[in-house]
């Protein structure tokens, strides 16, 4: 286990939005490339994208808003400083409009990543099976066909493809579209690392999403593009959350 890492859970708010979940896991090796950078301000947004290269992401971080895009409080595909200026300001506002009472703690600028096929994988806890790892077709196809597959943590590489080729649209990792195959051995080692991780912490862990992962060519490995970790101690503080809410936007 990476006792640093259990520590900084053990310290972390009961919901742990995604520029503090990236820390944890990189320490598994898994995203570090795709982490980006929290700014305070338009400036800093600015400068931070022309230090990582456009375009870019810009997404609020809170543990008040656990899911942003619910929030209207991401946007893509910046470029031009003055894009990046008025997004900064965008997002702001639309998460106070969504959470009035939610504690920000900044706004993240992550480069976008190139296109792939999108993959959503989590980990759930069950109170038979304990902690499960889950993978599944993203984007719009997620919501469309459920397709989903699950098993128990840990996994080996083995263990993670064979998991992958349960998945009803499997083939979709071959050769699709005119699209080369998908990178399945960097995908199915994320599954083996993040598997571990949630073995590994699972007094702490409730839920991990990491949604969407974009899954490159062959050789050309993942993108994480979000993560979340909830921790067992969440109930309490998302109703908490909820009640302030409804008080400011009833003020």
């Amino acid at each position: 286990m990476h006792e640093k890492t259990a520590a900084a859970l053990a310290e972390a708010p009961a919901v742990i939005c995604e520029y503090r979940a990236q820390a944890m896991l990189e320490s598994y090796g898994i995203g570090a490339e795709d982490a980006g950078r929290l700014v305070q301000s338009a400036d800093e947004a600015i400068a931070v994208a022309q230090e990582i290269g456009v375009p870019v992401a810009l997404k609020v971080q809170s543990a008040d808003i656990p899911h942003k895009t619910e929030a209207g409080a991401v946007i893509l595909h910046l470029a031009e400083p003055d894009k990046v200026r008025a997004g900064f300001d965008a997002v702001l506002a639309a998460a106070k409009n969504f959470a009035p009472a939610a504690l920000i703690d900044g706004v993240l600028v992550q480069r976008m990543a190139p296109a792939g096929r999108e993959v959503i994988l989590g980990i759930s806890h069950d109170s038979t099976f304990g902690p499960l790892l889950l993978v599944g077709l993203g984007g719009v196809l997620a919501e469309a066909l459920g397709d989903l597959a699950v098993a128990p943590v840990p996994l080996d590489q083995g263990q993670a493809r064979a998991l992958i080729g349960r998945l009803k649209a499997a083939n979709v990792f071959g050769r699709y579209r005119g699209l080369p195959p998908a990178d399945i051995d960097a995908l199915s080692l994320l599954m083996v690392r993040l598997s571990q991780f949630a073995y590994d912490h699972a007094d702490q862990i409730l839920a991990i999403d990491l949604n969407p992962v974009i899954v490159h060519s062959a050789g050309d490995g993942v993108s994480v593009v979000d993560a979340l970790i909830t921790k067992r101690t969440a109930a309490p503080q998302f109703h908490r959350a909820r009640e302030l809410n409804e008080k400011a936007r009833a003020q």
